[in-house]
């Protein structure tokens, strides 16, 4: 399904989780692993310097920049020991945001694995902002790993995901990557969909078993079996939950953490302002907010 997956990277200890889901990854879809990095450029040069101070400063840039390659590369070369397929290194110079977007386009990237941890070249920006930039501006999936991420060379890097849907199409498109994530292992996957109140009754007293949840909770319970049935050529243990709540951020998140969930797997339109579950500012703030790796995917509107 991946062919080319791109890891942003700064060479720090805490994104070696991300880097080994990333060679993970990579080895079971025989795919292109290319790690980016990204460094802006100074722009402040002292216009009353002499050519002497310039040249200076020009030779002593472009050996940071050697340096830089050449632990980039050390780091590529290590990778390579663990995984058959190919891996590349790049360091690139400008804007994160925009770059690691350009390259992605560039490059034919399927998938993007990143630590939720950064510094160096990314720290220059928020990681969430990054992020963010990617999803809204990109159609690819991006993987969201965070430093607590076990180490482990399984089937499958996580065992245990979430998966939030509201009902509709979009939002399903999710479901080819959590899939391909699993493909091959026993995963548990939860199919999760959260009801808000609508009703005064409603928002009264939200639990089950009372007769103006009934036709809403055997809607929902109706739809995530039929998603359920997407997973029957699979060996992945399903199950299905159907939550109440004003904050949809929080049930999703509290749900992962009482199943102890390794993965939260999230469609979203890419668009601020909500309008059904999965859009905009309900899977911003779930990627912000997670403890536990999150993967978003900004779908096309078509569906296919």
């Amino acid at each position: 399904m991946y062919k080319i997956i791109m890891a942003p990277t700064d060479g720090s200890d805490a994104e070696l989780p991300a880097l080994d889901v990333a060679v993970s990854l990579a080895r079971r879809f025989d795919a292109e692993l290319r790690l980016v990095r990204v460094e802006t450029p100074p722009v402040v040069v002292d216009p009353h310097s002499g050519p002497g101070v310039l040249e200076q400063t020009e030779e002593s840039l472009l050996e940071a920049r050697r340096v830089r390659e050449k632990k980039l590369e050390e780091l590529a070369a290590d990778l390579r020991k663990r995984s058959a397929s190919g891996i590349t290194s790049s360091l690139e110079s400008g804007r994160v945001e925009q770059t690691l977007r350009d390259y992605a386009d560039r490059a034919g990237v399927d998938l993007i694995v990143m630590s939720s941890h950064a510094r160096g070249g990314l720290k220059r920006m928020n990681l969430g902002s990054v992020t963010d930039y990617l999803i809204r501006n990109t159609e690819i999936p991006t993987l969201v790993v965070r430093p607590s991420h076990p180490p482990g060379d399984r089937i499958a890097p996580f065992e245990r995901i979430i998966v939030p849907l509201d009902g509709s199409p979009l939002a399903e498109q999710i479901v080819p990557h959590v899939k391909a994530l699993t493909a091959g292992s026993s995963a548990n996957v939860n199919l999760v969909r959260v009801l808000r109140p609508v009703t005064y009754s409603q928002q009264q007293i939200m639990q089950p078993g009372l007769p103006w949840w009934d036709d809403a909770i055997a809607e929902a319970e109706s739809y995530l079996d039929r998603i359920a049935r997407l997973f029957n050529d699979t060996e992945l243990s399903v199950t299905k939950e159907v939550l109440m709540g004003d904050d949809v951020a929080a049930a999703i998140l509290e749900c992962g953490a009482r199943a102890g969930a390794d993965l939260l797997a999230i469609a979203t339109n890419g668009i601020g302002g909500l309008k059904r579950l999965m859009f905009g500012s309900i899977a911003d703030e779930i990627t912000r907010r997670s403890s536990t790796s999150v993967l978003v995917f900004h779908p096309r509107e078509s569906g296919g």
